[in-house]
């Protein structure tokens, strides 16, 4: 009969745990967020960065993580003329969108995730915009080497949920060609480094 100590016993448990258990710290100098509105006549895109972020990855699955948005930072990247892209810049930080003087920052907190292919996940979070805290589900790809993990992928938020109502065709009516889409789209490659 072989007998194996409690402590011993306890460290074997801590050591398997460690090894499934990672935790990733997000870079956010090569890390990217665009971002996608529509309306009727067409659309407009730009970035928007993390200011920090991070994530438990364990047993193969992303288990928990924070991720902090700048509202600051939003930015338009098709317009090139300088006045017309300051002047769209304002309204979207304005109350009549993201109100970023009130509310700098966005976060997002992901509260688990399950297999869904082979290297995708199903990753289901709360997206606060605004202070307002909205569930969401998107599909992410991992691109894991040794201590580095790259997530990609892309969600369609409605903005309506986060009281950002201006030039929507399910608020008001007679807007013609001068409605905005509900719907705006974020394309991310979010870079982290393993702690």
């Amino acid at each position: 009969m072989i007998k194996v100590s409690l402590p011993l016993l306890a460290l074997a448990f801590t050591t398997i745990t460690s090894i499934a258990q990672e935790n990733y710290k997000v870079n956010t100098e090569i890390s990217s967020v665009e971002w996608i509105g529509r309306k009727v006549t067409g659309q407009h895109s730009g970035v928007i960065e993390l200011k920090n972020g991070s994530y438990v990855f364990e047993n193969n699955l992303i288990s928990k993580g924070e991720f902090i948005i700048n509202m600051q930072s939003i930015k338009i990247n098709d317009i090139e003329d300088k006045g017309q892209n300051e002047k769209l810049r304002n309204h979207i930080i304005s109350p009549d969108f993201f109100a970023v003087k009130n509310h700098p920052t966005g976060k997002l907190t992901v509260i688990k995730s399950e297999k869904h292919e082979a290297d995708k996940l199903k990753v289901f979070a709360d997206l606060e915009i605004k202070g307002i805290s909205k569930h969401i589900e998107f599909d992410v790809t991992l691109l894991k080497d040794s201590a580095k993990m790259v997530a990609v992928g892309e969600v369609d938020i409605n903005r309506t949920e986060y009281d950002i109502r201006y030039g929507s065709g399910s608020f008001f009516d007679n807007l013609g060609d001068k409605v905005i889409k509900d719907f705006f789209k974020i394309k991310f490659k979010v870079a982290a480094i393993q702690q």
